[in-house]
């Protein structure tokens, strides 16, 4: 038995068609013998994990060489941790795989998106700032958050994010939120310490493992993919008034009345009418525009429909010796808003050439990304009044929409007339990768492995702001309009070493893994700014007046270094009793130079229980798993210079001893590495013929000690230093299960429901952090950390409703008595940020090429402080009443004595406090994916065209969101909906 690479296939499983009890298993060779009584020829079946089952017919007394392809349809069946593969019947970690199918069952792109509707432990975090934003990063992690999320800013990468490997090598978020999903070959997530500890002590978030498809010889062959996208704005969750009711609303806030330098407000007639003449004659003026049926819509003006396409063209063809892969990718994605562009173009050439006992393979990619963001919010034109006017009576967009001539008055500027100018917002990322790999086949069972990795990345992001944007205009002439420009280089050299061994003696089998890794990590930039443009029509810097008041250009210049030795050794006693053992040693430069090394390990064991001999003739469950883990991986999604200090230096205050120098950061020499104590239990189950699939996992997660900045006292010099403090005590709960309706070879239709729970708490981290709780309490943020309390729990005033006598708001002290006042001494823990469940429910029917298939989304348990709708109904400012708000605004706050209200009153533009009353309890369900696919091998027009197999999905993505609280979603930046065709042919 040999692979596709004419290596020989220990283990694979071989039967008699229609003999039961007849079969055999091949040996270290590759090879195996089985005893035929009284038959001359027979059928053979043979099967192995990841490969196609093959059928041969065979004659007695000759031999047979039987070749077996990889199937990526069982690549569920192989764990792929980009160092080595391993059987997943042998291996004691948690993991899960999908191939590029799978994914595609949820939308032709977005690949992290479909990932974590699969894998309920991949959790994205729903950014309800900016939406739909092509160019916002995803905030992800595995089975919850571990680090202090208040502090993640301070750090140049978000300590919670998991590792991404890709081809074998680190990458980054960006790098794989970009990847044409038709490049996938599989994508793996590793869960626990066993799954990850062969990356050490970078793997305590977890690690996602992608790896793009390699070619495979035979014929040339030629592969297109492609599909288009229309998508549209979702403003389903924008609850605005129209122009009636915000006038009405106007009329009874007051917007209309008047106070006198001296005496009583003036306000309403007995009629309702503005009695002062100034407001009564623009209150009026107001009334005929929407007697009339005036009524501006401004959420219009910035949207689009966008059109996105996506296109794959690969090449691959070749012999046993020498295989060649071409591919061209291009994804041009719009944004819902205008000016909201991202665009991917990625070449890249494999080349495989094997001679004897070696296999050398050389992979290059070259990819080029332009981006464009808009440079106006669309909370700007969410907030404008339907009364003002967009245009001029001659079509022209003005400069303002309202201005009172007033001493003092307010001006209300038009966001179309900024939306206009010459302002922009790009980026431009140019990147060269080549990866290099040998392989030395010593002998069957030993292989040496090198592999060499290159990549260069050169960033620039330009900001320009039209001297003619409203935002200049209270600036001097020569002062207006500003140009910034950002480049940075980023060089990575990456090497690694290892050897693998593997071998069955009788019902004992051993695989070996040894080896180590380098890299080093050099990022370059430099940065400008320069102001004053006399009009925009160019934003070359040359036409600038030059640099700001005491402006320069200034760059930084980063190092780090990693290097680890890592081992792994899978032991299996008749493929029933498992056991995984994991040893690392790793050294980075950016921890303190007392505490550069570390080490890390694992342990885990499984349990085949369908392999034993009492439980195979089992009818029932057909392949039963136990698994078991405990290790220790590290973090080290830290900034370079974390444990250095760092010092500013000035030119202007030289002294006999060179340059001025002031500390802008200690450093902390003794900083220790964050490790993290990681358990694991896990059980897997096929019941029923194949026909329902089960898998849960158990894992809690020690962080001790946590890596903080602390605070320090201005007599330092500095405002913070590195330290280790604390810890965190994360748990979570996973259950994946599909069901299979009906399983042939022409008609196929399952359900999937997973699910996923967990929580993560502070322990040991006394008052060290009291400084930030401190400040918490006098900004807008809600997070607190205390011993023992939830890292995502809501701190916040209790309010006991709005008084029906007074339309003032009551609170609930700490002590559990009533006041009117607002204190912040009196917050409490109200609840979690941080959902109780969240999951995904789907089914797939397909018959006879035709395939439908639904996915269904949903989160529950989650306290979630609506703050739009805090700062629309009530903290309402006197100057913020000119732009339009929520209706319940209008509706929903009282208005005379009596009335029992949500809302304080309607008449109060004293500032809102935040309280209970605007925290509510999320239980959401979205539909995330409808799609209609057909596939054939057989149509006759395929062979007129040259082509074996069209593959062709329609898909309807985020079409609908039911959930029980209303507040905004994506202010600077609506979601969206959309609707999508995909096409595939192979020549």
């Amino acid at each position: 038995m040999i692979d596709d690479e004419d290596e020989p296939l220990p283990g694979v499983t071989v039967m008699v068609v229609g003999k039961k009890g007849s079969g055999a298993a091949t040996n270290a060779d590759g090879e195996f013998t089985i005893g035929l009584k009284d038959k001359t020829t027979c059928t053979l079946r043979f099967t192995y994990i990841g490969m196609k089952p093959q059928e041969v017919r065979v004659q007695a007394g000759k031999s047979v060489t039987v070749r077996l392809e990889t199937d990526a349809a069982t690549m569920q069946e192989v764990v792929v941790n980009g160092i080595y593969t391993r059987n997943i019947e042998s291996f004691t970690g948690t993991v899960s795989t999908f191939n590029s199918e799978d994914l595609k069952q949820i939308a032709p792109q977005g690949v992290l998106k479909s990932l974590a509707l699969l894998d309920p432990s991949v959790v994205l975090a729903e950014n309800v700032d900016f939406g739909s934003d092509p160019n916002a990063l995803a905030d992800i992690s595995i089975n919850g958050k571990m680090n202090v999320q208040a502090l993640s800013q301070e750090y140049e990468a978000d300590p919670n994010q998991p590792l991404f490997i890709l081809d074998g090598f680190e990458t980054t978020l960006q790098t794989i939120s970009d990847l044409n999903m038709d490049r996938v070959e599989s994508i793996s997530v590793l869960k626990d310490a066993s799954a990850t500890a062969i990356y050490g002590s970078k793997a305590a978030n977890g690690v996602i493992v992608v790896e793009t498809k390699k070619p495979t010889a035979g014929r040339l062959r030629l592969t297109y993919n492609g599909s288009i996208q229309v998508a549209w704005a979702d403003l389903s969750d924008y609850n605005l008034m129209n122009a009636a009711q915000k006038l009405e609303f106007e009329r009874l806030s007051g917007v209309y009345n008047y106070t006198p330098i001296s005496g009583p407000t003036v306000g309403l007639d007995e009629n309702g009418i503005p009695i002062a003449e100034p407001q009564r004659e623009l209150y009026l003026e107001r009334l005929r525009l929407v007697k009339e049926g005036y009524d501006t819509y401004w959420m219009n003006e910035p949207l689009r429909t966008a059109y996105t396409q996506s296109h794959n063209v690969y090449i691959e063809g070749g012999d046993q010796a020498f295989r060649y892969g071409a591919g061209l990718a291009y994804n041009k994605t719009q944004g819902v808003m205008k000016n909201s562009d991202r665009d991917v173009i990625n070449g890249n050439i494999t080349l495989s050439y094997r001679v004897d006992n070696f296999n050398f393979t050389n992979q290059t990619t070259i990819s080029h990304t332009g981006s464009s963001q808009e440079t106006v919010a669309f909370s700007a034109f969410a907030k404008m009044n339907p009364f003002y006017e967009k245009y001029t009576e001659d079509g022209q967009v003005p400069k303002y929409v309202y201005k009172d001539t007033s001493v003092g008055g307010e001006t209300i500027w038009n966001p179309l007339w900024d939306f206009r100018q010459g302002s922009y917002r790009k980026g431009d990322i140019m990147s060269i990768t080549d990866n290099f790999q040998f392989e030395w086949r010593a002998t069957r069972q030993l292989r040496l492995r090198g592999n060499l990795q290159y990549s260069t990345s050169k960033t620039t992001n330009e900001t320009y702001v039209s001297p003619n944007e409203t935002s200049q205009d209270g600036l001097e002439p020569r002062k207006r309009g500003s140009y910034n420009n950002t480049n940075q280089t980023n060089t990575r050299y990456s090497g690694r070493l290892n050897a693998t061994y593997g071998g069955y003696w009788g019902v004992n089998t051993l695989n070996v893994v040894a080896g180590m890794q380098i890299s080093d990590n050099h990022t370059k930039g430099h940065s400008y700014g320069v102001q004053g443009y006399l009009n925009d029509q160019f934003s070359n810097p040359n036409f600038s007046v030059g640099y700001p008041e005491g402006g320069r250009p200034s760059s930084t210049d980063t190092h780090s270094r990693n290097v680890s030795y890592y081992a792994n050794l899978n032991y299996a006693w008749d493929m029933r009793y498992l056991m995984d053992i994991n040893l690392s040693r790793s050294g980075a430069s950016q921890f303190g130079i007392d505490d550069p090394f570390t080490n890390t390990w694992s342990i885990g064991v499984g349990w085949n229980v369908h392999n034993e001999k009492w439980f195979k003739p089992n009818k029932y469950i057909s392949y039963l798993k136990l698994n078991a883990s405990y290790g220790n991986p590290g973090n080290q999604n830290y900034d370079a210079k974390l444990a250095s200090s760092i010092y500013d230096y000035f030119n202007d205050y030289t002294n006999p001893f060179g340059l001025a120098a002031l500390v802008s950061q200690w450093g902390n020499n003794g900083l220790k590495w964050q490790k993290t104590n990681t358990y694991n239990v896990g059980l897997s189950a096929n019941m029923f013929q194949q026909k329902l699939m089960l898998s849960t996992s158990y894992q809690a997660r020690i962080t001790d000690p946590l890596l903080v900045r602390i605070s320090l006292p201005h007599s330092t010099g500095a405002s913070s230093a590195p330290m280790n403090i604390g810890g965190t005590d994360n748990r979570s709960i996973s259950l994946n299960a599909t069901f299979y309706v009906f399983r042939t070879p022409d008609l196929n239709w399952y359900f999937n429901g997973n699910i996923n729970h967990n929580t993560t708490k502070y322990y040991k981290i006394g008052n060290q952090l009291d400084q930030y709780n401190e400040s918490g309490r006098g900004s807008s943020s809600l997070e607190r950390m205390y011993d023992g309390a939830s890292i995502s729990g809501l701190y916040i005033v209790r309010s006991a409703g709005i008084d029906p006598a007074t339309g003032n708001e009551i609170f609930i002290r700490k002590d559990g008595t009533y006041t009117y006042e607002w204190n912040s001494e009196d917050e409490v823990l109200y609840g979690d940020t941080n959902p109780d469940f969240t999951g995904a429910l789907s089914t797939s029917f397909l018959y006879k090429g035709f395939s439908f298939g639904t996915t269904f989304s949903f989160r529950s348990g989650a306290e979630i402080f609506l703050s739009t709708l805090m700062e629309k109904v009530e903290n309402i400012s006197k100057s913020a009443l000119r732009y339009n708000q929520d209706l319940r605004a209008l509706t929903d706050r009282w208005k005379k004595p009596g009335d029992i209200a949500k809302y304080k009153r309607i008449d109060d533009t004293s500032t809102t406090y935040k309280s209970s009353r605007f925290v509510a309890t999320e239980h959401t369900l979205s539909c995330a994916s409808i799609n209609f696919g057909y596939r054939t091998t057989t149509m006759p027009f395929l062979r007129t065209i040259g082509a074996s197999s069209l593959d062709i999905r329609a898909y309807m993505n985020d079409i609908f969101r039911l959930s029980n609280i209303k507040q905004e979603r994506g202010l600077s930046y609506p979601f969206q909906r959309s609707f999508s065709i995909s096409l595939g042919l192979s020549f």
